[in-house]
């Protein structure tokens, strides 16, 4: 159940499965990827509900995907707020032959000329976004229980790392990437790359430390001492809570696009069932 605030006043634990499992089923399935009708509702839905109540660190490749369906519903949205600006310019001179025309008022007109204007700022947000959240994941699995999913998830954000492997990344924000974007993805895998290297060479110096403490310590004991050790040498990247921050903000700006245009247009209903474009 959701308030009017749109905060979660009750955790469906249950139909959130519902929806997780419909959504990964549309993700998985290349096939038909292009044929899928995906309410934009649905995708937001399930992407506040990994940020809520708890981040769920583990589901951040799911959260890329879905993070990647929702800048495609914004780049749509975008592409249709031009086609309003030109329609409104055109039919603006129409007036005198048809007065009872109506038109965009100078609010509404402002607001989907800031769609266009925004369109390469607010892309720059989800790049950075997605950035983030790559690194946030490579920081988590270092030390998750799916830690032997390092590799697999390295290629997938950084695809190349590895050489004399060449396998594609199954990740949606990997397609249509600008030079501009890949290079913001190179310079992320470099920074990746070096903190790991760091990591790796820590872990080698405590060894010996860590044979020592399994003389005296129980398996899960030894484990949450490395734990802490590990956070108290390698902070975490940035604020957990600032990423999410970020990310409520680039959902907001697309929600509200997406709102506004059914809004202006409702006889159109603009995005009321977004079919995937590529």
């Amino acid at each position: 159940m959701v308030s009017a605030m749109g905060m979660c006043t009750e955790y469906n634990a249950e139909g959130h499965r519902a929806i997780y499992d419909h959504i990964s089923s549309i993700l998985e399935n290349e096939s038909t990827l292009a044929e899928t009708q995906t309410p934009p509702a649905l995708v937001f839905y399930a992407m506040r509900n990994v940020l809520r109540p708890d981040f769920i660190l583990g589901q951040i490749p799911f959260l890329l995907d879905c993070l990647a369906m929702v800048d495609i519903f914004r780049r749509y949205a975008v592409k249709a707020s031009s086609v309003a600006l030109s329609w409104q310019e055109y039919y603006a001179k129409e007036l005198i032959s048809d007065p009872d025309m109506t038109l965009l008022t100078e609010r509404e007109l402002k607001k989907v000329q800031d769609y266009v204007t925004n369109d390469e700022r607010d892309r720059l947000h989800y790049i950075l976004v997605v950035k983030n959240l790559c690194l946030l994941h490579v920081y988590y699995l270092v030390t998750a229980p799916e830690s032997c999913m390092l590799a697999e998830h390295l290629n997938d954000y950084f695809p190349g790392c590895f050489p004399g492997h060449d396998i594609p990344s199954k990740l949606l924000f990997q397609h249509g990437l600008s030079e501009s974007e890949k290079q913001i993805m190179e310079e992320t895998y470099q920074e990746c790359k070096e903190w790991i290297l760091d990591v790796t060479q820590w872990e080698e110096e405590r060894e010996e430390e860590q044979e020592q403490l399994l003389e005296t310590l129980t398996a899960e004991q030894a484990d949450a001492a490395f734990q802490q050790a590990f956070r108290e040498r390698f902070p975490p990247p940035f604020s957990q809570e600032e990423l999410v921050s970020d990310l409520d903000d680039y959902l907001d700006i697309v929600e509200r696009m997406i709102r506004r245009l059914e809004d202006y247009f409702p006889s159109a209903k603009v995005l009321d069932r977004f079919k995937w474009a590529t």
